[in-house]
């Protein structure tokens, strides 16, 4: 077998095209095209390269009359992840807090604190896929749940909280430490939907392969 053939028969039993063999070897295209026509012959330091990518000897490259042997499929074993991840160990770490909240705290403000951290804490702590955006969304249902009686004028937020906390600056009677209180977290908790709804855009997109 002649060397042009050797090289093409190397080249398609590796699932390479011309052009990925060149960027390996440093050279263009039309080299390699010319290799496997037989126009022209590599040199010497195109050959040990050739050889090596190949896992063959020069020898078996050079010489006539012998068919070259398919190179062996690389295997590459991932290796295995053990242990908890960062994000994981953030919600171990919440569940941890929330947990000696909620038994030291009694039935008093720190037991509901720590409520809400061992439920921020499980999506972090359980959800393979965005555990951020899922955390997100539970703190806006949490804060639907305990605050929204207190913030009704604004259930969902940014708009509403902003044009309450107008009301507030210009009417003096509804200066009150609630009403702030109801207006911040009316505008926060939109703020934190708008931000989730932009994000959760986004990976879906990516996910999608949307963007690069």
């Amino acid at each position: 077998m002649e060397l042009s053939q050797k090289i093409y028969e190397l080249r398609t039993g590796s699932g390479l095209s011309q052009l990925d063999l060149a960027e390996k070897l440093g050279v263009s295209r039309q080299s390699v095209s010319k290799w496997e026509t037989g126009q022209a012959v590599p040199d010497l330091d195109k050959l040990i390269r050739l050889a090596d990518l190949f896992g063959i000897s020069v020898d078996e490259l050079v010489r006539e009359g012998e068919r070259p042997a398919p190179p062996e499929p690389q295997v590459v074993y991932a290796a295995e992840q053990r242990g908890f991840s960062p994000v994981q160990k953030a919600g171990a770490a919440l569940e941890v807090v929330g947990l000696l909240g909620l038994v030291l705290g009694g039935m008093g403000l720190v037991s509901l604190i720590g409520a809400g951290l061992m439920l921020l804490g499980l999506p972090l702590l359980l959800c393979k896929k965005h555990p951020w955006l899922w955390m997100g969304w539970t703190a806006v249902a949490i804060s639907l749940l305990v605050f929204n009686p207190h913030t009704s004028v604004s259930p969902w937020g940014l708009f509403g909280g902003m044009r309450y906390l107008y009301w507030i600056l210009t009417n003096p009677e509804l200066r009150y430490y609630a009403s702030y209180f109801a207006a911040a977290i009316g505008i926060l908790r939109g703020s934190l939907i708008l931000l989730l709804i932009f994000l959760g855009i986004r990976a879906r997109r990516r996910g999608s392969g949307a963007e690069p």
